[in-house]
């Protein structure tokens, strides 16, 4: 069990139950709230919007992992936007009580530094390869991220659904609809992958890291 995965257990077991429905905002990006959650069922993403309108992907939350820390941490506004991708049962604490199970839990407080740590970590090496790859190799790095994140162990050894569409894939890499098409249609190519209706099956992880390697090779 991961950071995301303990805290959410523990606002899980503690929070009030509510259910979320497809389409509807939890929070957005700059409102004052301090509410923790957890996802019990159903997913959430996490984004942001540019000064463009555009939204920008940063992450989302499945069974079972906790969320919303940072803002109960700091009393700070929301970085981000939450919307459920569809029905959502989630479990909900204030600030103010997740802060007092912080001071009565300590080894709490250890799991979300280590999970606000790793958070940081992966929008750094994010924000890396947006500047830096071409679209096809920061496609091929965040189906990676998403097979360990729905596999806890080497996205090489067999095959792992991943349920998001091309188009929020596009949103999560700051490229186009177009550019991430062409970018699975070589992975499709190679065999190291299969679409359908919002889900992406990485069916052979090799052939996907040969494909990116052979693909930033060409540049």
């Amino acid at each position: 069990m991961d950071e995301a995965q303990t805290l959410g257990a523990f606002i899980a077991a503690r929070g009030r139950k509510v259910r979320v429905r497809s389409g509807e905002v939890l929070f957005r990006e700059g409102d004052v709230s301090s509410a923790v959650y957890a996802i019990i069922s159903g997913r959430i993403n996490l984004f942001i919007t540019t000064p463009t309108g555009r939204d920008l992907i940063l992450g989302f939350k499945v069974p079972v992992q906790g969320f919303g820390e940072l803002s109960a941490i700091d009393a700070g506004p929301r970085s981000a936007s939450a919307v459920a991708m569809e029905s959502t049962l989630i479990a909900q604490m204030t600030g103010d009580e997740f802060l007092d199970e912080l001071q009565h839990v300590p080894v709490l407080s250890l799991v979300v530094l280590r999970g606000l740590a790793e958070q940081l970590r992966a929008l750094n090496t994010r924000i890396s390869a947006r500047s830096s790859d071409h679209t096809p190799q920061r496609v091929g790095q965040l189906l990676i991220e998403l097979a360990v994140k729905f596999r806890r162990h080497s996205p090489t050894a067999g095959s792992v659904v991943i349920p998001v569409s091309q188009e929020e894939v596009a949103a999560w890499v700051g490229s186009t609809r177009e550019a991430t098409a062409r970018a699975l249609a070589l992975f499709r190519k190679a065999g190291a992958v299969e679409t359908g209706r919002n889900r992406i099956v990485i069916a052979d992880g090799n052939a996907l890291l040969e494909v990116m390697r052979a693909s930033a090779d060409s540049l």
